[in-house]
């Protein structure tokens, strides 16, 4: 399944969705103050929604701004889990059943073995009340390299917890390419994020506008995570069709 980001202003996504065989990814439940007032919020989207084409199919993007799931602080670590258990709750609602979290791993906060036990613990936790059919994938954001993912999912080994790739981010903070990255995490992805960029910032780029040979990552995807959900974070109106129609072009999604 394909999906786009909720990046652009409503009336403009339902043109875009009403054009191509595509899903929403929301992340709007994201955000704190949409949090604060849960049952208000999710009155007013499911609202808002009944204008999005029938039946187009949604994920959630969840909370991710000043929130570190691997905090040695347990208030911290509270207000993590507060924030996406309220998130949670907003995707039931709407019926979804798969969410996106970023790791939260800053490089060089502190050593790497007690963030590393601070986010087995967390989330084995947030898991362990979840449906066995309501998947959580964590993405990578400043991590360095794959390695701490990949010991993440293998260590908690959960069926419903898999990894989120955003090839931008690889690009942008990590000295390893992004085919590495595919290589090493295989079928552990079971998200992407796709958006490029000239390596000197996370642009949200389009799938052609900038240095990440998107052609060959789409084909080792296909290869290595063959049943990933791909979702374009493109901030661009113009890049996010130009990107569409080459993804059509290439036969990669139907329109």
């Amino acid at each position: 399944m394909i999906y786009i980001s909720q990046l652009l202003e409503t009336p403009r996504l339902i043109k875009i969705l009403e054009e191509y065989a595509i899903g929403l990814e929301v992340i709007s439940f994201s955000i704190g103050y949409i949090l604060d007032d849960l049952e208000t919020s999710i009155k007013h989207y499911q609202k808002a929604f009944l204008e999005l084409p029938l039946d187009t199919p949604l994920t959630f993007h969840g909370p991710f701004l000043d929130l570190l799931p691997g905090s040695c602080d347990a208030k911290v670590q509270a207000l993590v889990k507060e924030r996406f258990e309220a998130a949670y709750e907003a995707a039931l609602s709407f019926g979804v059943n798969q969410m996106i979290f970023h790791t939260g791993y800053m490089p060089n906060t502190y050593p790497d073995q007690y963030w590393f036990q601070n986010v087995i613990d967390f989330w084995r936790a947030f898991l362990k009340d979840k449906p066995d059919d309501f998947t959580v994938y964590i993405e990578n954001v400043l991590d360095l390299d794959w390695k701490l993912m990949q010991r993440l999912i293998d260590e908690i080994n959960h069926p419903s917890l898999k990894i989120c790739l955003d090839v931008g981010h690889v690009h942008a903070y990590s000295p390893y390419p992004v085919e590495e990255w595919i290589e090493a995490l295989g079928e552990r992805i079971g998200y992407v994020h796709l958006h490029n960029n000239d390596k000197s910032r996370d642009a949200h780029g389009g799938l052609l506008e900038g240095t990440i040979p998107m052609e060959m990552i789409l084909k080792l995807l296909k290869e290595k995570a063959p049943h990933a959900h791909w979702s374009l974070e493109v901030s661009d109106e113009q890049a996010l069709r130009a990107s569409l129609d080459w993804l059509v072009h290439n036969k990669l999604m139907s329109k």
